[in-house]
């Protein structure tokens, strides 16, 4: 899941990079809207409800692609004569007519198309030859003319890895990768904005893609500094590591400040980086499934932690409509109006001092108090806010906007970032 906006001035030796980038204190606010075609976060969103006055640029989430992909489910992506090119479904052409209706609310907004998103195929093989390549180059520069958007934002998730198999992937795809932005830089000139959202995995900045070689070709870099609340660890998007609640594998020991300093070891300057901020929360999967020690021998028959949820757990997060057996993802509007909220109490609200983000606890039916989902409020975006300020990043990115409870953590982020609201 993924976002857009502008930085500081780098070296004179990046001519392209940071053309629109600004003073260091112009920190940019990114926020991904999805008005479709994300398969984890459900139906799109009512773009009419957005308001846009305190962010920077918007990112609108998604067009996909037309591919050949064997695992494709969507019929509509299957045409042989639009092979590589970009897809829009009906919702968000339709969507797309109304930016200059927000643009109204900010006319300072930039607008972007993002591209992709978990699930999305096409992307290895639009990018696998010059001439595939040039197909996907022209389509997006059509998309961009057409609807008068500042630029495009591809979220390929994930080159070479294919997320973990569910899309095709090749060897090849890094370099392709470099190749396809490369490209569309040239293709697209100084004027629109470029940009990508990259994952959290540690494997991502070293092997899956080249950042150093497609920094110039970027206005910048979307990081997906949330999404960690699977195998032993317990927070979705700890800005530290817990002591309370720590994670038990070594290779699970996600967080989002291990995630920048890994980019910004790889070769990347921090003013390129937007920090990723979920407005949702996720139910750990060490709740539901066995933890598991990869790095163990003989691992899978060895799980280091046990599932702790159980049958009645499970039917409180059912009776408000999450599935535990499919999915985690629990929105921050439905955090607070279902959890927080709850008429029978089963939740209490908690904070980490160590990890920087809130959580939930609730009671087991034999009384111990477990775990239940850890999220975002006011308190953990400002400071997350304060960090990015600390450490020189470009500003934040945030999923998604439809996600929000009336506005208040796309409004902290502006207030403690100093972003002008509006005009």
């Amino acid at each position: 899941m993924k976002c857009t906006r502008n930085l500081l001035p780098l070296l004179a030796a990046l001519p392209l990079a940071f053309a629109g980038v600004a003073h260091a204190k112009n920190y940019l606010s990114v926020g991904y809207f999805n008005g479709g075609g994300d398969i984890t976060a459900g139906p799109g969103g009512d773009v009419n409800k957005l308001d846009v006055r305190q962010i920077t640029h918007l990112n609108y989430s998604f067009g996909l692609i037309y591919n050949d992909e064997k695992g494709e489910t969507n019929t509509a992506l299957k045409d042989p004569a639009k092979l590589h090119q970009i897809w829009l479904s009906p919702k968000v052409t339709a969507d797309l007519e109304k930016i200059s209706a927000l643009r109204k609310q900010n006319p300072r907004l930039k607008v972007l198309l993002s591209v992709g998103g978990w699930g999305a195929r096409g992307f290895s093989g639009a990018a696998a030859s010059p001439e595939n390549r040039a197909i996907f180059i022209r389509s997006a520069q059509e998309v961009i003319k057409r609807y008068g958007l500042d630029g495009i934002d591809l979220d390929w998730e994930y080159p070479i890895n294919g997320a973990w198999g569910l899309v095709d992937a090749t060897e090849a795809d890094r370099d392709n990768f470099t190749a396809l932005l490369n490209e569309l830089r040239q293709a697209l000139g100084k004027e629109k904005l470029l940009t990508i959202a990259v994952g959290a995995n540690v494997k991502s900045p070293t092997e899956w893609v080249d950042v150093k070689a497609i920094a110039p070709a970027l206005d910048y870099i979307n990081l997906m500094t949330y999404d960690m609340a699977y195998g032993t660890q317990y927070f979705n998007a700890n800005l530290y590591d817990s002591k309370a609640w720590p994670t038990v594998a070594s290779a699970d020991k996600y967080s989002a400040n291990f995630v920048v300093n890994n980019y910004i070891a790889a070769g990347l300057k921090p003013a390129q980086l937007n920090l990723g901020i979920g407005f949702y929360g996720r139910v750990p999967k060490r709740a539901t499934e066995p933890g598991i020690d990869w790095d163990k021998p003989d691992a899978a028959k060895n799980p280091v932690t046990q599932p702790y949820f159980g049958a009645p757990e499970k039917a409180i997060f059912a009776s408000y409509g999450l599935d535990l057996t499919k999915d985690s993802y629990f929105k921050y509007n439905a955090i607070v109006s279902k959890l927080l909220n709850d008429p029978q109490k089963r939740f209490t609200a908690r904070w980490d001092d160590d990890a920087k983000v809130p959580y939930l606890t609730m009671k087991t039916s034999e009384g111990k108090d477990v775990f239940a989902i850890s999220y975002e409020n006011p308190k953990s975006v400002a400071i997350k806010a304060e960090y990015i300020k600390r450490k020189g990043l470009g500003g934040a990115m945030f999923w998604e906007y439809g996600a929000d409870d009336k506005n208040q953590l796309a409004k902290q982020l502006a207030r403690t970032l100093g972003i002008q609201s509006g005009h």
